[in-house]
């Protein structure tokens, strides 16, 4: 297939592209579940971007081994690279937003899936709050800020490190920008 034939009439969008996109996606998230089977890793958020990078890489390299004109699924212009890259990266970047969500229980998943197990009755409100302690929602977060090494537990006491300070302070810096409270 020529490579104009592949570009939508408009010269827009190519399928090689999305479709090599969703392919390295998809290879990224059989690898994400292979590795945390076999071995969780204890900085989860560190490991995470390096297999997206690692499946890029791999994913551009394989494209290049193999010439274009052998499928019509790779890419083979820069454009199509560039179409590729951008796609791959905002799949990867939306992942990484809900992971967070998937990793742990969060607060919020916590709530709505016990409104849900509740049935059609719903929840009352102070069986809600009975439900939700520290122990099922506060607890795991300080584990996972420890485990991310965000935070380290000094003699009973939590303490930020370096990495933390970092993220908090781009954190209230957002927040600032947005005109938000200083909260969390």
């Amino acid at each position: 297939m020529a490579d104009d034939e592949r570009h939508a009439p408009n010269g827009g969008v190519v399928v090689s592209a999305i479709v090599f996109a969703l392919l390295a996606f998809t290879v990224f998230l059989a690898a994400q579940l292979v590795l945390w089977r076999l071995w969780k890793p204890a900085w989860q958020y560190a490991v995470l971007p390096g297999l997206a990078l690692l499946v890029l890489v791999a994913a551009m390299g394989i494209s290049r081994a193999f010439a274009p004109s052998t499928s019509p699924f790779l890419p083979s212009s820069i454009f199509d690279y560039g179409n590729f890259v951008v796609l791959y990266a905002a799949l990867v970047l939306a992942y990484f937003v809900t992971y967070p969500a998937v990793q742990a229980d969060s607060p919020s998943m916590t709530i709505v899936l016990l409104i849900d197990r509740a049935g059609p009755g719903g929840l009352a409100r102070e069986e809600l709050a009975k439900a939700l302690d520290n122990q099922s929602l506060v607890l795991p977060r300080l584990e996972d800020l420890v485990a991310g090494n965000l935070v380290r537990l000094e003699q009973g006491r939590y303490v930020i490190n370096s990495s933390g300070a970092l993220l908090a302070g781009v954190h209230v810096r957002y927040r600032r920008l947005l005109k938000m409270e200083k909260g969390g």
